[in-house]
């Protein structure tokens, strides 16, 4: 009986310990990053050389729980896809809205996002809707 009793009291000081002091029940887990897949990569690569630009993605809600959240419609309002550059000689503005054109055509994601923004440093340089 003293055993149980023991027992029974060392759970009830354990179990409260364990659901309060771990870190993943109050969202202090591993941080959401994205990486880009292999065809945004190539993507972003290959219209960098065509159009002599130094765009490039930009940290964002492009991630796999961003998908998910999507597809179980915890997320009602669409986000920005962000492409950013921080080499002023490479911004060509004639060229950006070429580079955002051929990108939001050939973008594998792009039913995941409302709209493109390309941005040099805090200002936003061209925006536009991707459907």
């Amino acid at each position: 009986m003293k055993k149980l009793a023991t027992f029974i009291v060392i759970v009830l000081i354990l179990l409260p310990m364990l659901v309060y002091l771990n870190p993943f029940t109050w969202g202090m887990g591993r941080q959401k990053r994205y990486s880009p897949s292999w065809k945004t990569k190539e993507l972003m690569e290959s219209l960098n050389k065509k159009y002599n630009t130094n765009l490039e993605i930009q940290e964002g809600p492009d991630t796999l729980w961003y998908f998910r959240d999507l597809k179980t419609k915890k997320i009602r309002k669409l986000e920005n896809f962000r492409l950013s550059s921080f080499d002023s000689e490479h911004l060509n503005s004639k060229a950006i809205p070429l580079f955002v054109r051929d990108f939001k055509e050939k973008f594998v994601h792009r039913t995941y996002f409302d709209s493109v923004i390309v941005t040099y440093g805090d200002s936003v340089v061209y925006k536009t809707p991707i459907r």
